[in-house]
């Protein structure tokens, strides 16, 4: 299983590098922050497009333009670095973050009166733990050579509709299991003012996936407005992913 083994990965390279902050040792017990970036993921949404395309299909008389497909999130990271170090020419940080991402769709619709706004939105909350590995290039600059994060995160699916008689009507779905998933990545960090400000770059993978979802009422998202059949993969799998990041640290 691609998840078990990358787990495997993990625990190793976490061992690993804790193994030499232990030969090795340090003038100091390393660097502790916090950090925030902006982060962009691509990914697969075979459910909610085919969901997307049964829409335009059903109501392209009455739209403008058809709602555009799903594929990519934006969104914010949040996160705590436990532990960054340098030892005999490794770079390791021990991590955890929080990520909040979604992607909106609207179109406009002709109604009989007026022009009204509909939209469907797959919001995104992850939860997750890392490890960095790296070198220093320059004084100021390091190649962060291999990130590796393990993810725990759900999905949320809005509909919002407006009409003449009642203006704005809004389904929340919300998925019925949270998905474990893992993330890879490599980048640079330009350190600012010594270790304690730096700013990084990265790009990398990441795989997660969302099975059925379910409203507030129990009701589960169809494969289209007008089946009664369970979109049962609302989201196949993830893709290709590039953000910025700001550090901030002080010594422990």
């Amino acid at each position: 299983m691609p998840y078990k083994t990358f787990i495997v990965v993990f625990v190793l390279l976490a061992g690993a590098a804790e193994a030499q902050s232990n030969k090795f040792g340090f003038g100091c017990l390393g660097l502790v922050g916090g950090f925030a970036g902006y982060e962009i993921k691509h990914y697969e949404a075979a459910g909610l497009n085919n969901y997307v395309g049964a829409y335009n299909q059903l109501h392209g008389d009455s739209l403008f333009s058809g709602i555009g497909e799903f594929g990519m999130l934006k969104g914010y990271r949040l996160g705590i670095n436990l532990l960054r170090n340098r030892v005999s020419g490794l770079e390791y940080t021990v991590k955890v973050f929080y990520e909040m991402m979604n992607e909106v769709k609207e179109t406009q619709v002709k109604g009989s009166t007026s022009i009204y706004t509909n939209s469907l939105e797959y919001k995104q909350n992850v939860y997750g733990a890392g490890i960095e590995l790296g070198t220093p290039l320059t004084k100021a600059i390091s190649w962060k050579i291999l990130e590796l994060e393990v993810t725990y995160s759900n999905a949320l699916f809005y509909k919002r509709t407006e009409d003449i008689k009642n203006p704005v009507s809004r389904i929340k779905y919300s998925s019925d299991k949270s998905q474990l998933g893992f993330n890879f990545a490599s980048g640079f960090i330009l350190f600012i003012i010594d270790q304690n400000i730096s700013l990084e770059g990265k790009i990398g993978y990441s795989e997660f996936s969302v099975g059925v979802m379910t409203d507030e009422a129990g009701n589960k998202l169809t494969v289209n407005e007008s089946s009664t059949e369970v979109m049962e993969n609302a989201i196949t799998k993830g893709g290709l992913f590039y953000g910025v990041q700001f550090n901030l640290s002080i010594p422990l």
